[in-house]
């Protein structure tokens, strides 16, 4: 905790409200006063001249839960204003978690989230099994932010069950109630809510646990949440399957509504070529809400611009012999891609694919091969240009691409085109969330860190589609007052200690460079400093003139009122 006095800025106060001049004084790590030409007493202090004073950004949706561990200044989110981050979400945290099921639960959550399965052994500490002990020991390891975590329904279900049974059959009501019992005393001890996931498969194509769960398993759980103010559910949903969606969402609202248990559900899509799909989300929006059920959608805000590597990745997930092939031994994948018969099985299971509207392998015309280990090439011409030209099988001209290449090289993503005006009048309505950027996971395919300066950047200081305040208030009030995360989010006396510093005219989402700094020694992507003049938490700068103080006051925190 610190004292600091900001002066000379134009506080946007995170409420939505108009923007005015003030300087904020935080005394202890808490904000104490906000009013024009406060006297110094002797703090420190930070010129914020011809800047906005913002509350500090809230990462929403996250998978920092093992990269707090080896990664403490969690690079590079500081640098683009974020004070607060929440992790546990698709179903997966590391807690409560028993050892006797953390095997099983750690190669699920390094499969589905692209994550260093040794650096979870080696630099996690393990120093618990229920979420008590692990609220300590966040609270001991010293971070650049705050961080707030879901009890990952996945990881229930395993530590109750057993991997066996958890992948196999429906719980029973013993079961079960052990479940809510674990739930209870984690949302007594901080936990912000329930995190759940209907949507994933693990690496051998196996339904992951939480989709074989029967309503009876998730009634008993949402009627823990009701016991505790503020807990919210998190739900996956199949959006990848238009005639899914509805069902899904309107199972979890039928089951939250009558309990009064807010939840968030996967998503309206942006892109203009989901013109079709977003239309039936939206009106799926209404009919929920009109409804009664406080059920909010997330709806992305920036073009994702993936780099699809050949390392291990979940890609290729549809397509069974190349799922095999990208997670199986290094050792054994350019013999293989030079097999016969596999080549024979990939044609084969890539013609018989399941479409998917999200799908990269539905559009080859869209990745382009970008990175060559080798240096043979060709680059900048894409996936199904080089078939073409090739005269070869979609699934043939990839394997002797890669084969020349290297496995260590990659494909990109070109950008999908997004209806931006849709999406900035989404965000004007009070019960939509965004940010949901998967900061922490996916760490070879792209840096999701960062969104929310494109916010900023492009939907306010480019586009003009919505106000400063509009952008503040959705990346941080908004998201605070969702999570229950009273003591933040917001620029008055009383409230947390948490700011972001910027000028619109100096920040800007930095392109993606690659870092080998993870423990095993592979490598991710990251952004260099956005340009945010200073990121504040609890009174302390973890940025300041644009460049990381290498300060880590951060802590675990919870729901407030």
């Amino acid at each position: 905790m610190a004292d600091l006095l900001v002066r000379g800025g134009t506080v946007v106060d995170g409420t939505g409200a108009p923007a005015f001049r003030a300087d904020v004084r935080i005394t202890d790590g808490v904000i104490t006063e906000v009013g024009p030409d406060l006297e110094p007493r002797g703090e420190r202090e930070l010129d914020a001249a011809g800047a906005y004073v913002a509350p500090g950004f809230i990462e929403m949706h996250t998978h920092l839960d093992g990269s707090m561990w080896w990664n403490p200044d969690l690079d590079p989110l500081p640098a683009y204003g974020v004070t607060t981050a929440v992790f546990g979400n698709c179903g997966m945290s590391v807690a409560p978690l028993r050892q006797s099921a953390r095997e099983p639960v750690l190669d699920l959550f390094t499969f589905l989230e692209d994550l260093p399965l040794d650096a979870f052994h080696k630099n996690v500490p393990w120093t618990w099994e229920r979420w008590p002990e692990y609220r300590t020991a966040c609270e001991g390891q010293a971070t650049t932010l705050n961080v707030a975590g879901f009890v990952g329904h996945l990881t229930l279900r395993t530590t109750v069950m057993g991997a066996e049974a958890a992948w196999e059959r429906a719980a029973t009501p013993e079961e079960i109630a052990a479940m809510a019992e674990l739930l209870d005393e984690s949302l007594a001890h901080g936990a912000i809510g329930l995190s759940t996931n209907v949507f994933d498969k693990d690496r051998y194509l196996k339904l992951v646990p939480t989709r074989l769960a029967d309503d009876a398993e998730f009634e008993a759980l949402v009627d823990v949440l009701a016991r505790h103010e503020g807990a919210t559910l998190q739900v996956i949903t199949r959006f990848n399957e238009p005639e899914s969606i509805d069902g899904d969402v309107e199972r979890f609202a039928r089951i939250c509504a009558p309990r009064g248990v807010r939840g968030q559900w996967t998503a309206i899509p942006a892109t203009v070529r989901e013109d079709y799909l977003r239309e039936q989300t939206i009106a799926l929006h209404r009919r929920i809400r009109e409804s009664g059920a406080d059920f909010w959608p997330n709806v992305p805000h920036k073009p994702l611009e993936p780099f699809f590597n050949f390392e291990r990745a979940l890609t290729f997930q549809r397509v069974a012999a190349w799922n095999e092939w990208i997670n199986g031994p290094e050792e054994t994948k350019l013999a293989t891609l030079a097999d016969p018969e596999w080549r024979a099985r990939a044609r084969e299971d890539y013609d018989n694919r399941v479409s998917s509207s999200t799908s990269r392998l539905d559009r080859p015309e869209t990745l382009i091969f970008a990175i060559s280990e080798t240096g043979a090439g060709p680059l900048e011409v894409s996936w199904r240009a080089y078939a073409e030209q090739e005269g070869k099988h979609l699934s043939d001209a990839l394997a002797d691409w890669i084969l020349a290449n290297g496995i260590r090289s990659c494909m990109r993503g070109i950008p999908d085109a997004f209806d931006e005006e849709a999406v900035s009048e989404l965000f004007k309505e009070p019960h939509t969330l965004t940010n949901i950027n998967d900061s922490g996971a996916h760490l070879q395919l792209f840096c999701g860190s960062g969104e929310n300066v494109y916010l900023l950047t492009r939907y306010v200081r480019d586009a003009g589609l919505l106000t400063v305040e509009e952008a503040v208030h959705n990346l941080t009030g908004k998201l605070a007052g969702y999570f229950g995360l009273g003591d933040r989010g917001v620029i008055a006396p009383g409230k947390a200690g948490d700011l972001a510093v910027f000028a619109l005219d100096e920040i800007e989402v930095r392109p993606e460079t690659k870092v080998h700094d993870n423990p095993d020694g592979s490598w991710r992507f990251t952004r260099g400093p956005s340009g945010v003049r200073a990121t504040v938490v609890a009174g302390t700068p973890t940025v300041l003139d644009a460049e990381p103080t290498g300060a880590r006051p951060g802590t675990m925190i919870g729901r407030r009122a």
